[in-house]
């Protein structure tokens, strides 16, 4: 169940070191502190919103977030905005300039260079980053390699797991790999050019992370939409017309 108290924890945990996250009676609100800093707390007010606010300061409520969270990876969303606006609240009061979380992470990168002194453990060169590995490096036979790992702990304590850390690789500008996001799939009725006979299928990069796994779910969901219609037949030639990526799904 994804209370107030379990959003704080994990908001804690995007704040990282010294932050601290203690659990209210039955979950129904948390609070989340750091030495010489203000106390925040989470609880659920009357209208049904998550309330953020700052306990000695005098702000009162410095942020509402209406939507609940049902799953984990909403969960993470959630506890990643609170400890956003907890370091943008704190950053306002004491007049420092004000990084979001992404830029902080970004900043703390640590390069490797490469170094083959080890012939049984090379190591290439590589970039460490929000807990996940990359390494860029010519490999045998002279081919360009991109290896990834995402199995670290940043050095501010944000903990990476597979479902929560979303990944999108890029080649050339075009998305070739995603983990959150989604594909649009059009497909064109072959005997109508124009956009009159258009099939459109959205498919969340969670069911499927490549244009070519997109391609294949869409033609499946396209295949039981024309059996249950049973105007199969008059679909025979259709062809895919265009995909693209988008970062937020277009709302039904």
């Amino acid at each position: 169940m994804h209370t107030p108290a379990a959003i704080a924890t994990l908001a804690a945990g995007f704040l990282g070191e010294p932050w601290a996250a203690e659990r209210g009676p039955w979950g129904v609100n948390g609070s989340l502190r750091a030495p010489e800093t203000d106390t925040f707390t989470l609880h659920v007010d009357d209208h049904g919103q998550l309330c953020l606010e700052s306990v000695f300061d005098g702000s009162g409520t410095i942020d509402r977030f209406p939507e609940q969270p049902t799953t984990m990876d909403e969960a993470v969303t959630t506890a990643r905005k609170v400890a956003e606006a907890i370091r943008l609240h704190l950053a306002d009061i004491n007049g420092m300039e004000y990084a979001t979380l992404n830029q902080d992470l970004n900043l703390e990168a640590r390069f490797s260079e490469a170094n083959y002194s080890d012939p049984e453990n090379p190591r290439h060169p590589n970039i460490t980053i929000a807990g996940g590995n990359c390494s860029f490096y010519v490999g045998e036979s002279d081919v360009l390699c991109v290896s990834i790992h995402q199995d670290g702990v940043t050095n501010i304590g944000t903990r990476v797991w597979e479902n929560i850390t979303p990944m999108q690789i890029t080649i050339e500008g075009e998305v070739v790999f995603a983990s959150t996001g989604a594909w649009v799939v059009q497909f064109q009725h072959p005997e109508d050019g124009g956009d009159d006979c258009v099939w459109e299928f959205t498919i969340p990069a969670e069911k499927a992370s490549t244009e070519a796994a997109a391609r294949t779910v869409a033609t499946t969901q396209l295949l039981a939409e024309l059996n249950s219609h049973g105007n199969t037949d008059a679909w025979n030639g259709t062809r895919i017309r265009s995909v693209r990526f988008t970062q937020t799904p277009p709302v039904a």
